[in-house]
């Protein structure tokens, strides 16, 4: 009995691998030599899951908004907050507000894609390992079937391994012969093909999981990055907006500063032009009386024309308006300013004759000059008057220079048009 249960036993041992060695070139048969799975050799792959069309859409959207960020970007990075009007700075100010909770929402947009995205790489990565399981319980159950059909159908049991022998001991031309591959093949059954079948979908499957896993992760770190931009983004947005706030609170101070300055020259300023208007029209009475021209030196030049607006008027200086007319933060603006910078060669609006030059307090050096009708035109903060009282001017004539005398905020003009001494809006005046 010991005696030949220890000859059964080494026998098996010596063909053991040769029994491996039959599964091998089974599974390779019937990979390689089985109608059905030369058919399926012939079917294209399956294709990867295609990125989802909400995804696609979310994407070309941020493209499109970037770029007009960007454009919006630039537009700031050129405005030049201490030549920017007040209205240019409160614009800019609201632009940076908004920006920054669109930028807050598209961080907090980001970072919940990327967390999204990151539970995704755990979840594809176990179903990779699973799928792995699976995939090699799928090798093992085919290869076994493999064995029985290549060892003569599957009336024979799996582990005879003399059969087995006796297959491998045959010559390779037995093997190879195309009549004997053809018997083999016809030993399949159908759970032979369902053993095939299940074993290639679980190898589609593994290979489009780890398709969407490299997806996931490049989505992950991709939209990392995103929150990680929109985060700094929102810094600078916070420094720009304390440095804009910062101007226009400096601007808001001086202009209000200034504005009650002007306030308190209104009376007197109002009283000067009614005296030196009364004065012109006297004088030009006695003239009329007396047989002579009046008004000569007031028609020579056009009243329309390039340049020159429907009221007859042309810029006094070439600059940036700062301030426009009317009340801001609580204050009235008699007038418009120009920034333009020291010494800049002020010009008269419209022909007339200078009816005042010298201090007039919060205007520093001033001009005024009559244009006749009871329209008067106020020329503030020279840092040099140009003119002299009773000079007829033509339009364009340099009256004075650009300065910041009087209560100033900066090299500009201060440029005011009156209707009976009471101040209007220039703005309408001009081309």
């Amino acid at each position: 009995m010991t005696g030949p249960h220890r000859t059964t036993r080494s026998s098996r041992s010596r063909l053991g691998p040769r029994a491996w060695i039959a599964v091998a070139c089974a599974a390779g048969l019937l990979f390689t030599g089985s109608p059905a799975a030369l058919a399926r050799r012939a079917r294209p792959p399956r294709p990867a899951k295609p990125v989802s069309d909400l995804e696609r859409q979310r994407d070309d959207a941020r493209r499109q908004r970037d770029e007009a960020r960007a454009k919006a970007e630039q537009v700031r990075r050129d405005l030049d907050l201490a030549q920017a009007s007040e209205s240019e700075l409160e614009k800019h100010l609201e632009q940076i507000a908004a920006d920054l909770v669109d930028r807050q929402a598209e961080a907090v947009d980001a970072q919940a894609d990327a967390d999204q995205a990151a539970a995704s790489v755990v979840k594809i990565t176990a179903d990779i390992a699973a799928l792995k399981v699976e995939l090699a319980h799928r090798k093992e159950i085919f290869n076994r079937r493999a064995v029985m059909a290549y060892m003569g159908g599957e009336g024979r049991p799996l582990d005879d391994w003399a059969l087995a022998g006796q297959l491998l001991s045959m010559p390779a031309a037995d093997l190879t012969d195309a009549a004997r591959r053809t018997e083999i093949m016809k030993g399949l059954s159908q759970q032979d093909n369902d053993a095939y079948d299940r074993l290639i979908e679980t190898q589609d499957e593994l290979a489009r999981d780890e398709v969407a896993l490299t997806a996931a992760r490049d989505r992950a770190k991709r939209r990392s990055a995103d929150a990680q931009a929109a985060v700094q983004a929102v810094a600078l947005l916070k420094k720009d907006q304390e440095k804009a706030k910062a101007v226009l609170d400096q601007r808001i101070t001086e202009l209000t500063a200034e504005a009650d300055a002007l306030a308190a020259e209104q009376t007197k300023l109002e009283d000067l032009i009614r005296q030196r208007q009364a004065a012109l029209e006297a004088a030009r009475r006695a003239r009329e009386a007396a047989g002579q021209a009046v008004g000569d030196g007031l028609s020579r030049l056009p009243k329309a024309g390039a340049g020159v607006s429907p009221s007859g008027f042309i810029w006094p200086v070439q600059g940036v308006l700062t301030s426009g007319f009317g009340p801001r933060w609580g204050r009235m603006h008699t007038g418009i300013d120009i920034a333009a910078p020291s010494g800049t060669p002020i010009h008269a609006a419209k022909a007339g004759e200078v009816i005042f030059t010298g201090w007039l307090g919060g205007y520093g050096n001033a001009v005024i000059v009559d244009h006749g009708d009871g329209i008067a035109t106020l020329y503030g903060h020279q840092s040099r008057i140009g003119s002299t009282e009773g000079q007829i001017l033509n339009q364009g004539d340099v009256l004075g220079f650009v300065g910041t005398t009087g209560h100033s905020t900066g090299n500009h003009l201060h440029f005011e048009v009156r209707i009976d001494t009471k101040p209007v809006n220039p703005r309408p005046y001009l081309p």
